[in-house]
């Protein structure tokens, strides 16, 4: 797991349960947005709405906005070395560089990942720190238009059910939420 902060006056590039990359020297590193949040600058400040709107705020307090940032957390899911087709759906090496930017995954990229096996499902229902059913949701709902997925959603359910010790239930509300 990484954390890293959006650079102010950008859009959010990523969202929750997106998948994202970033660098570690020769090495580019692949996860998905699992928890997302606007925090203030200083851990000391506390930050609270003012009741007021976006465009009444930034005439007059502007100030305001420049004392938050946004942060996100994502699971590292697997890694690819540079120059090499080849994404392995595994723990890399190293971690992520700590000044590397986190770039959202191209198109291409994740059509590379979703046209491999589902390993991450495991890494996913593994992880504590979040309610891993939505993050799986999620995670397949933003990728449902690549042309790998009708395939990748099969095997995924195929392991989500062996995963899952068959619990029907909690599989259906996992698609359920996938094709919402």
């Amino acid at each position: 797991m990484f954390s890293a902060v959006v650079p102010g006056n950008t859009l959010l590039p990523v969202k929750f349960g997106s998948l994202v990359r970033t660098s570690q020297g020769a090495m580019d590193i692949f996860a998905v947005v699992s928890f997302i949040e606007h925090a203030p600058t200083e851990s000391n400040r506390k930050v609270s709405p003012h009741g007021k709107t976006k465009e009444v705020l930034r005439r007059e307090m502007p100030q305001v906005f420049e004392l938050l940032q946004t942060e996100f957390h994502a699971i590292v899911l697997g890694y690819r070395n540079t120059g090499d087709t080849r994404l392995y759906q595994a723990t890399p090496p190293l971690p992520p560089d700590l000044h590397e930017f986190v770039y959202a995954a191209t198109a291409e990229e994740q059509t590379s990942f979703f046209s491999m096996r589902t390993a991450y499902i495991r890494t996913l229902l593994s992880n504590r720190d979040m309610n891993p059913d939505e993050l799986i949701a999620a995670f397949l709902r933003n990728h449902l238009g690549l042309a790998a997925m009708s395939e990748h959603l099969v095997a995924a359910g195929k392991d989500l059910s062996h995963l899952l010790s068959d619990d029907h239930r909690r599989l259906e509300s996992i698609f359920e939420r996938i094709l919402e």
